[in-house]
């Protein structure tokens, strides 16, 4: 499947379709994002996106630190295998339910039950791990001397517990502005839990560790990519990893491997070298149709918009079932069961 850029649809006719001159990145990025939202977001859309808006990504965990926690261009994980083997993935309300199991992990004394391997959804983090008190501060560091003056506001409880609030000139705001120097900026107070991270886009990544003052160590938390502005990571407990998977050669002791289906989420794309994670420029310029015919206040325009966009629907779903087939599709349809046709009956009264 060939992945088009953003110079690839200012290239093509949308730009004169809608109005606007074809070397304005600016403005044909901001109309590219406005389509990629409507159409991710779409209610057409199958549990599983469209096609080129899901990718493959390995993780290692370990039994004394099982969460897994996507990176920033990840919306949920589809399907996850742990060791090769599929496991099922549970949303936030399974664990609260009545006959259920109940909220993971447990202590030794609280149930004889062993935990059954699976995935557990935490929702949304602000870091890839959390801070551990106590006597810790978060330490950023910049990795591109041209971000020297960016800004980053870090929100969150101090020591005791309370969140912290600042001035930035004569405005409060929640948190502490930091801004960055070569070659790291620590914060100025205790940090007990992170609520929050934000950040000016950069030149290169920002990192942020977790500095521990009375050991004078430093652990990595998060990284930050140039084009995020916010943290925001979705996170998940598996419960009941093995100590290690058995393969050959043997993979180091204690390491586990996971391979997860991820939906990918939208991230705005403002050069011309940014991937579309809508494949399809077509759909995107009847898309740009559409949510120009909803701004006009005529008889047929909300008519017109319809047709617009149920036309980028068509192209999608052609464009899944020329990639991916219609007739062989990857599920196991039995709805007169598994047996053989041998074994068809056998116990049964009829």
């Amino acid at each position: 499947m060939e992945r088009p850029r953003l110079m690839d649809w200012m290239a093509s006719r949308g730009p004169g379709l809608l109005g606007i001159c074809s070397t304005d990145t600016a403005g044909c990025a901001a109309i590219v994002n406005s389509c990629t939202q409507r159409l991710l977001f779409a209610k057409e859309v199958s549990d599983n996106g469209w096609i080129g808006s899901w990718a493959s990504i390995a993780f290692e965990l370990t039994q004394t630190d099982p969460f897994l926690t996507t990176p920033y261009d990840v919306s949920r994980i589809i399907s996850l295998d742990v060791c090769t083997f599929p496991v099922p993935i549970r949303n936030q309300f399974f664990e609260y339910m009545i006959f259920g199991f109940g909220r993971l992990p447990k202590s030794a004394c609280a149930t004889d039950r062993c935990a059954q391997l699976q995935a557990l959804d935490r929702g949304k983090f602000p870091t890839f791990s959390d801070i551990v008190p106590p006597h810790k501060k978060v330490r950023v560091r910049l990795t591109d001397p041209a971000d020297v003056g960016k800004r980053v506001l870090l929100q969150s409880k101090d020591a005791n517990g309370q969140v912290r609030y600042s001035l930035d000139g004569t405005v409060q705001v929640t948190g502490d502005f930091l801004e960055l120097i070569a070659p790291f900026v620590d914060s100025p107070d205790f940090v007990s839990q992170i609520l929050g991270v934000q950040k000016d886009i950069t030149l290169g990544p920002v990192s942020f560790y977790e500095l521990d003052t009375v050991a004078a160590t430093e652990r990595l938390i998060l990284t930050m990519q140039p084009g995020e502005t916010t943290g925001s990571y979705r996170r998940y407990y598996v419960s009941g990893l093995p100590t290690s998977c058995c393969s050959t050669p043997p993979v180091t002791p204690g390491i586990v491997q996971l391979t997860a289906l991820c939906q990918l989420t939208y991230v705005p794309v403002s050069v011309v070298t940014d991937w579309l994670i809508i494949p399809n420029v077509e759909a995107l310029i009847h898309e740009g149709q559409c949510s120009r015919y909803d701004g006009i206040d005529e008889g047929n325009s909300k008519q017109m918009a319809q047709y617009h966009h149920l036309s980028a629907i068509r192209l999608l779903n052609g464009q899944s079932i020329h990639d991916q087939g219609k007739e062989f599709p990857s599920i196991n349809f039995a709805p007169f069961g598994t047996a053989r046709l041998s074994r068809t009956r056998v116990g049964s009264l009829i």
